[in-house]
């Protein structure tokens, strides 16, 4: 039984019994159906396949330092487009404080569970944080890299392993910030670009790392 969100959205698209239907929990697992009645409590499908949908080999983790709740909701959004695996808010020093609320994560599961539904993805970000700094910089494996203006030129070619992409707020990261994130074996690179915001950043970086990645496999 579909119920809650998904059966308003359901009735929006007037589906009747017999009409095909795919559903998916963000996972990569799909189930293909048909609609069999209508009810006030939701809607009844009988589910007759359970298949798991072709996506992206690519694993690319974005992290974010807080920012604006419309513009960190728009970039959840173009994140699902993109097929990143996971999206994490950052809680630099440079960072303001209602940017990285509870609250903010909460609503950005909402808006990558929206975008997964229009592009047809059966796949969305994992949500997570608000996380401090400090709590990063061990934490992930494979390619680790942050933005940073004195950092190397972006990697042309990157090998097949996870990528996990560091996002500072727009006044930049903290020397400390730049000294733990060197010492924990991050490498600050640069984009071939001017001054962006934040969130352009984030996406030109996203763009870049897949494109590094597809060439190597290529």
């Amino acid at each position: 039984m579909v119920t809650g969100a998904e059966a308003a959205h359901a009735r929006a698209l007037r589906l009747a019994p017999g009409d095909s239907v795919t559903l998916f929990d963000g996972t990569g697992v799909e189930a293909h159906g048909t609609v069999r009645r209508r009810a006030k409590a939701g809607l009844e499908v009988f589910v007759e396949k359970v298949a798991r949908a072709s996506e992206s080999e690519i694993d690319v983790t974005l992290l974010v330092a807080g920012l604006r709740p419309e513009r960190l909701s728009w970039l959840a959004e173009k994140s699902t487009e993109l097929s990143v695996r996971r999206l994490i808010v950052i809680a630099s020093e440079r960072a303001q404080s209602f940017r990285v609320s509870a609250g903010a994560t909460a609503r950005l599961k909402r808006v990558v569970r929206e975008a997964a539904k229009q592009c047809e993805s059966a796949r969305w970000p994992e949500i997570d944080g608000p996380i401090p700094s400090e709590e990063i910089w061990n934490r992930f494996d494979g390619h680790r890299l942050f933005l940073d203006f004195g950092g190397e030129p972006f990697p042309r070619r990157l090998s097949p392993q996870p990528v996990a992409l560091l996002v500072g707020p727009e006044g930049g990261w903290t020397e400390a910030e730049q000294k733990a994130a060197r010492q924990s074996g991050w490498r600050a690179t640069s984009l071939p670009a001017g001054k962006l915001r934040a969130e352009t950043a984030a996406l030109a970086a996203i763009v870049l790392a897949r494109a590094a990645l597809e060439r190597e496999k290529g």
